[in-house]
């Protein structure tokens, strides 16, 4: 199964090179339910997809996922990507699975500007409670709860600058003009970076 994963893995590398892009999200998505996973043992898979991607010249950036057994915090993925001993490793952080897997925004100052590339931007309301939120229940940036001034300050007191990608999986979203959506979604956005800036 691991074997078919990479093979999977080279062949989306090789069509986000085909458009220019240098990373590509790599996520526990085989590693999702039970057992719970030796971390040892997911940084040596993992170092196998940053040699991968030294070959075709797209970075996999380590992605966790809150509810999922293996890589659900911030601090477990910092743990493989360093174990893990390339010069290439690095960390995809999301605002949602930092709350839904119960990673405290303070530990993003443990990310500078090589280890975070890339933030996936959404929002997640107050109700349901942590450990009943769905992606469904994401929201627009600004529109529920989640720490945008905290989050922005660790990215400055680090120097970070990861490209902000937004992620929008609530389904009210996708009845919408896919045109009109992302101009929403732009410029919700927007004002939540000036807003976190003031």
């Amino acid at each position: 199964a691991r074997a078919k994963g990479l093979q999977q893995m080279e062949r989306e590398m090789g069509l986000v090179a085909q458009f220019g892009g240098k990373t590509i999200a790599a996520p526990p998505a085989g590693a999702y339910d039970p057992p719970r996973l030796d971390l040892d043992r997911v940084a040596e898979r993992y170092r196998a997809a940053l040699e991968l991607g030294a070959k075709t010249g797209v970075t996999p950036q380590l992605e966790f996922w809150g509810g999922s057994s293996n890589l659900s915090r911030l601090d477990q993925c910092v743990y493989v990507a360093a174990r893990a001993a390339h010069p290439d490793a690095c960390v995809l952080a999301d605002v949602f699975h930092l709350y839904r897997g119960g990673s405290d925004v303070a530990s993003l100052h443990l990310l500078g500007k090589n280890a975070l590339r890339c933030f996936h931007v959404n929002d997640y309301p107050a109700s349901p409670e942590r450990a009943r939120i769905q992606d469904s229940d994401r929201v627009w940036p600004g529109d529920g709860v989640a720490p945008w001034r905290e989050i922005f300050a660790a990215f400055a007191a680090n120097d970070a600058a990861p490209w902000l990608s937004l992620e929008v999986f609530n389904t009210k979203y996708w009845k919408t003009d896919a045109l009109e959506t992302a101009r929403a979604g732009l410029a919700k956005l927007r004002a939540v970076v000036e807003k976190s800036r003031a």
